[in-house]
């Protein structure tokens, strides 16, 4: 339901006139002012209508110097299989890659100089990172590991990548999502996905364009980018699961106790099962069918 609220929000603003928000005279305060309107503030008012003691179940802490390797796996994770997932799918559907990439997205705050260059990440990719990162990773990981680890994972991923609007790039954030939802698990904090979120989020908003000039031209540098994109994807998930498993084996050895109990040990299929055929999912099923035709 606190996503329905959050979607809603987001097409109500995104109807409202460029002018009234003032984008072309201050977009980056714009867009800052947005991203808090849109994520922050409901999320916050959620925890506070959930009580007292509810944020200290959202992993709001810092990670372990040991799950460093673990957060530049997953970055690098994240930036090949996504690479690689929307370079499939921008050979199918080049026109709608580019017009929903995030450098597309933020044309219009696009200007030249290095302040220019770092408000354009904090407000284009820092921000959207912790405020995201916060809700989903947050929020929806904690509402949702009542029905175990892997329910937690898959529909707070599905969440994440309905939430973005933009059904070229469904995969790659739903990838992205996994990913991040595993790292949140593994290092216990909801800090180490904002901060590979972050970086992920900075390197795609300067570099994705020329991924999508790859795709495009179709040649030699097509085949050579497929390969080298594979090699650092099989890489670096080796090297993240490396790494998740030592945090968990250290978590084992120093009989650390698990931070979150499900109610109860139902199979995978039935806790997804659970989750989607529930009213408030259906709901917001139906919600985001009804957006996605009026942005149409």
């Amino acid at each position: 339901m606190l996503l329905i609220c959050v979607f809603i929000i987001a097409t109500l603003t995104a109807a409202i006139p460029g002018e009234v928000l003032g984008i072309d005279e201050n977009p980056y305060l714009s867009t800052v002012i947005l991203q808090l309107i849109i994520y922050a503030i409901p999320a916050l008012l959620f925890c506070t209508l959930r009580g007292v003691g509810y944020a200290s179940k959202l992993r709001i802490r810092f990670s372990s110097l040991s799950s460093i390797l673990l957060m530049i796996s997953a970055l690098v994770l994240m930036l090949a299989g996504s690479g690689l997932i929307n370079y499939f799918v921008s050979t199918v559907a080049p026109e709608s890659m580019a017009s929903s990439s995030s450098a597309e997205s933020a044309a219009f705050a696009m200007n030249s100089g290095v302040f220019d260059g770092l408000y354009l990440a904090l407000a284009f990719a820092v921000l959207p990172a912790i405020t995201e990162e916060f809700l989903f990773r947050g929020i929806m990981l904690t509402e949702y590991s009542s029905l175990g680890a892997v329910c937690a994972v898959v529909i707070s991923s599905v969440m994440f990548s309905l939430g973005h609007f933009r059904i070229p790039r469904l995969p790659s954030h739903l990838f992205c999502g996994i990913v991040l939802a595993i790292l949140t698990f593994a290092t216990r904090s909801v800090l180490a996905p904002m901060l590979v979120h972050a970086g992920y989020n900075i390197i795609v908003l300067f570099f994705e364009q020329y991924v999508l000039h790859v795709a495009e031209k179709q040649n030699i540098s097509s085949i050579l980018f497929i390969i080298i994109a594979v090699v650092i994807a099989f890489a670096s998930a080796a090297a993240f699961s490396f790494e998740a498993s030592s945090l968990y084996r250290g978590y084992a050895a120093d009989n650390v106790p698990c931070d979150y109990v499900p109610k109860k040990k139902p199979s995978i299929a039935g806790s997804l099962a659970e989750a989607v055929f529930s009213p408030s999912f259906i709901a917001l099923a139906v919600t985001y069918v009804i957006i996605i035709l009026i942005r149409r």
